[in-house]
């Protein structure tokens, strides 16, 4: 149990803890290589030279290191040194589920008593679940003499009560396990017992002749390990075990042989799915780059060109591929963490494969990694709204308005001026959601666009905003110079709506002139227009403009008539 500490007990340096952080993570590294490689291997020599190494900086700091153990955390002097994900079974746990509380490391201990200790966890881990054995036990028969450590033994009640480990070499040594054992078996039996384990030991038999010996608790810890076992990632362990190789063997011959094995993997990884492996090796990578010793430029280079060939385009073909096929395509989340780890040069193709695909389960995967690759160097959407092709112009206008980048709109109004039809809809309901002036001109310009579509886009966000300065100007260009339009009768009766809403009572003038035009060669207009400015009446409501639509009620043109009628019907009495 942790013995509390004095309140003058001096608070630890962030120095200090950091040391013994970096203890445990070799100690974790360690027992990894203890355990997949054979003691003739270098990468085991190599693993325990650098747990060796870690302890020389430990003993400048303490004479004595004493670890806390929890069941996610292990601490130093109150200080958390280590902290596994709860997901994970991690050395805290290992420790903590056999019941060991605390852990006294003492100087020297690195010399050969820490390798055997390694070895130790190492065999528990493999242990099967009816084995006689368990960590305590096996700790015992090691006779260690720097290693100490207090378990927690649990009886049948659920109390349980503290039980250190012995001695070696103190005057109040309790000798060592395997005394005992053999003087166990020594001992003589007892009347009562009727045969099977000598007086002194306990017999198996006695628990196995039950079948329910495990509490509750107990088959839980069982299910979760099973489970755990089952799902063991198997390809990232394969996967970490070369990154292992790489950074810590030193030979030139064997780290270029690790990447030639990676040129292999990582397009095999890209081509079945594995992009969240691809992510965690290129991140490995970058780590190593850094802090490998002993690695020389074109090594160097080496490693860190597998993220600048990740972006290339027979990659990311090979990749859109993938999230094309249902069958292969993996998470959401999976898909993130590739995208991630692209160049900025890679957002034209990227950005070339949203406008193409009309997946929407891929533009949602998609989406978020583009704009990752965006609000890094916002100046490459620029670039690409300026002198793209033409497939990227329609997802770069989209991912402007999706980060709300207003500096783009002049780029954005470019586009309305020339290209396809759709690129220029997309424009235009771009500015719409910007709103700046610059964007609203741009808009007004728009309702002179050649194509229907584009033209009532614009109209329609214009009379959303409840018109604007140059509407009304831009409306009676259009509707009153005399110039017959190609319009068909119901983009014509929504300009003249328009028209009729923003002008209002000083708009009768001008549609009377279109209803019954004066002077003697003034020409008459089309039944069409005349109907036209007859539903412009309607939306404007006043008294004068019910006496003008009421004189056409009879009008010798079926369509002017049916105007006329309709609108004097919605006004009522």
């Amino acid at each position: 149990m942790t013995a509390p500490h004095a309140p003058n007990t001096p608070v630890v340096k962030e120095d200090d803890v950091k040391v013994v952080e970096e203890l445990l993570r070799s100690l974790m590294k360690g027992q990894r290589a203890l355990q997949m490689y054979l003691p003739n291997n270098p990468m085991y020599r190599r693993g325990l030279e650098q747990v060796t190494e870690a302890f020389y900086p430990v003993w400048g700091v303490t004479g004595r290191l004493v670890l806390d153990i929890q069941e996610s955390e292990i601490l130093w002097e109150d200080a958390v040194v280590y902290r596994q994900s709860p997901q994970t079974e991690g050395l805290a746990w290992q420790l903590y589920k056999d019941g060991l509380r605390r852990l006294t490391l003492l100087p020297g201990v690195e010399s050969e008593e820490v390798a055997r200790f390694l070895a130790v966890l190492n065999s528990v881990r493999m242990l099967p679940v009816d084995a006689p054995d368990d960590l305590l036990t096996l700790l015992w028969e090691q006779e260690f003499v720097l290693i100490s450590y207090t378990f927690i033994e649990v009886m049948g009640d659920g109390l349980g009560f503290l039980q250190d480990s012995p001695q070696r070499g103190g005057g109040n040594a309790l000798g060592s396990a395997r005394e005992e054992v053999e003087a166990a078996r020594g001992a003589p039996t007892s009347p009562s017992y009727d045969g099977g384990a000598p007086a002194g030991l306990v017999d198996m038999a006695d628990y196995d002749a039950t079948p329910y010996f495990l509490d509750d608790s107990e088959i839980r810890m069982i299910q979760s390990e099973l489970v755990e076992e089952y799902s063991r990632d198997i390809r990232g362990s394969a996967l970490d075990a070369l990154l292992d190789i790489l950074e810590a063997q030193r030979e030139t011959a064997v780290r270029r042989e690790v990447l030639d094995l990676f040129e292999l993997i990582l397009p095999a990884q890209l081509a079945t799915g594995g992009f969240r492996a691809v992510a965690h090796v290129l991140r490995e990578l970058r780590l190593i780059a850094s802090r490998a010793e002993e690695l020389d430029a074109g090594l160097q280079e080496g490693i860190l060109s597998f993220e600048e060939r990740l972006s290339q385009p027979d990659i990311l073909e090979q990749l859109f591929r993938v999230l094309e096929d249902p069958v292969t395509r993996p998470p959401e989340e999976d898909i993130g963490e590739v995208l991630r780890e692209l160049k900025p040069s890679a957002l034209p193709l990227v950005l070339t494969h949203l406008g193409r695909t009309i997946d929407p389960a891929v533009r949602r995967a998609l989406e978020p990694g583009v704009e990752a690759l965006v609000r890094a160097q916002p100046r490459i959407l620029a670039t690409l709204l300026e002198s793209g092709a033409a497939e990227t112009i329609e997802p770069a206008i989209a991912m402007a308005v999706r980060l709300g980048l207003p500096q783009l709109v002049p780029s954005v109004v470019s586009h309305l001026e020339s290209g396809l039809a759709s690129t220029r809809l997309a424009a235009v309901r771009a500015l719409g959601v910007f709103g700046t002036p610059t964007s609203i001109t741009a808009i007004e310009t728009a309702l002179h666009d050649p194509d229907r579509t584009v033209r009532q886009a614009a109209l329609t966000i214009l009379m959303e905003r409840g018109g604007s300065k140059g509407l009304l100007p831009q409306l009676e260009a259009l509707l009153f110079t005399g110039t017959e339009q190609e319009w068909e009768r119901s983009e014509r009766r929504t300009l003249f709506e328009a028209y009729g809403q923003l002008a209002g009572a000083a708009g009768i003038p001008k549609l009377a002139e279109l209803l019954e035009p004066r002077g003697l060669f003034r020409r008459k207009e089309t039944p069409e227009v005349r109907a036209c400015a007859l539903f412009a009446l309607g939306k404007i409501r006043t008294f004068d403009a019910r006496l003008l639509a009421d004189k056409f009620t009879a009008d010798k043109e079926p369509v002017v008539r049916s105007a006329a009628n309709s609108i004097l019907r919605d006004w009522g009495p």
